[in-house]
C-alpha cells in the first residue's frame, strides 16, 4: 500500500478513537463513573454493532446463497484469488437486483460472504466481473468489514450520549444542567466531526481496495468496471437500493446518480467508449457540487478511482 494512503487511514483511526475517549472522559465526567465502567460500555455497544450487521444486511438484501454446481465459473475464480492472495474462502450469495454492483460483510474474514447483483452478471465481461470480485476479496483480505463496524459504532455513541446529556434531568449528585447542555453540545460536534472522519476512512479503504484489485487482475479492468457500475446504477430501471448496505457496495447507489445522470442517456446500453468515460470524468472532475457530495459520501468520486488505477497501470509497465 502507498504510504501516503497509509498514513491518511491510520491518521483518521487515531482520531476517530481520540474522539471517542474524549466522549467517555465527558460521561465519566458528568455521572463520575469508574473509568472501566465507561470503558465496558463502549465495548459492549461496539460488540453489539459488531454482531448485529450481518444479520441486519441480511433482513434487508434480497439475497441467495449461491450453490457451485450452479455456476463453476464464479467459485473457481473466487477460490484462485484467495488462494493467492492467502485470504480465507467467502460463502458467495447472488442479490436480485438488476443494477450492476457487489459487496461484502460479515463478522470476521473467515465468516465474510461475497455479493453479487444480477446486473454486475449480466452487464459486464467476465474480466471485469473477476475485477470487482478481486476488489471485494480486497476488503476481506484488509478485515475491512470489521475495521469499518468498530469505527461506525463512534458517531453513534456521541449521537446517543449528546442526546442524553442535552435532556439529561438535574439531581443534586450530578453536575450541573448547564454543564450537562454544554458536554451534549459538544457531544454533537465530536458527532458530525467523527461521522466524516468514518467516511473519510471508507473512501481510503475503496482506493486500497481498488489497488488490492489492481495488482491481482489488471487496473485497467477494475477502472472499465467502475465505469459501467457507476454509469450503470444512473440509468437502471431496477436500482434497488437498501440504505443498510450502501457503504458495502464497490460504488455507492445514490451518488452515482448525481455522478453521471447527465449522461445516462448516452451510457444506457453500457456499452463504454473511451471518448464517453473521459467526458464524464472531465465532467465531474469540474463540478464543485460533486466534491463537496463527496465528502458525505463512502466512497471516493469515480474519475479519481479511475484516475488511480491507470496511473497505477503506467507504474506497474502493463
Amino acid at each position: 500500500m502507498p504510504a501516503k494512503l497509509w498514513l491518511a487511514m491510520t491518521l483518521t483511526i487515531v482520531l476517530l478513537f481520540g474522539l471517542l475517549f474524549g466522549i467517555l472522559a465527558a460521561i465519566g465526567y458528568f455521572f463520575e463513573l469508574r473509568g472501566y465502567v465507561i470503558v465496558l460500555l463502549a465495548i459492549i455497544l461496539v460488540v453489539v454493532q459488531w454482531y448485529v450487521s450481518p444479520y441486519i444486511i441480511k433482513w434487508t438484501t434480497n439475497m441467495q446463497e449461491l450453490k457451485k454446481e450452479e455456476d463453476p465459473w464464479i467459485f473457481k475464480t473466487v477460490e484462485n484469488l484467495c488462494k493467492k492472495t492467502k485470504t480465507p474462502m467467502p460463502k458467495i450469495a447472488i442479490a436480485n437486483v438488476g443494477s450492476p454492483n457487489a459487496f461484502v460483510f460479515g463478522r470476521t474474514p473467515s465468516s465474510a460472504t461475497l455479493v453479487l447483483t444480477r446486473g454486475l452478471l449480466k452487464n459486464l465481461s467476465k474480466e471485469e466481473v473477476e475485477a470487482v470480485i478481486a476488489h471485494e476479496i480486497g476488503h476481506i483480505n484488509h478485515k475491512d468489514m470489521v475495521v469499518m463496524t468498530v469505527v461506525g459504532a463512534i458517531p453513534v455513541l456521541a449521537y446517543f450520549v449528546a442526546r442524553f446529556l442535552i435532556f439529561a434531568p438535574s439531581r443534586e449528585d450530578r453536575r450541573n444542567a448547564g454543564a450537562a447542555i454544554l458536554v451534549g453540545f459538544f457531544a454533537f460536534i465530536i458527532y458530525i466531526i467523527s461521522n466524516l472522519l468514518v467516511l473519510l476512512l471508507s473512501r481510503l479503504r475503496e482506493f486500497y481496495a481498488d489497488r488490492f484489485s489492481g495488482e491481482n487482475t489488471r487496473p485497467r479492468t477494475l477502472a472499465n468496471a467502475l465505469a459501467k457500475i457507476t454509469y450503470g446504477l444512473s440509468v437502471s430501471r431496477d436500482n434497488e437500493t437498501n440504505s443498510a448496505v450502501r457503504p458495502f457496495f464497490i460504488a455507492d447507489p445514490l451518488t452515482a446518480t448525481k455522478e453521471v445522470g447527465k449522461f445516462s442517456k448516452e451510457y444506457e446500453d453500457l456499452r463504454l467508449e473511451e471518448s464517453e468515460v473521459k467526458k464524464a470524468m472531465e465532467w465531474e472532475e469540474k463540478n464543485p457540487l460533486l466534491r463537496l457530495l463527496e465528502l458525505t459520501s463512502t466512497h471516493p468520486l469515480t474519475f479519481k478511482r479511475i484516475k488511480a488505477l491507470l496511473e497505477m497501470e503506467k507504474s506497474l509497465k502493463l
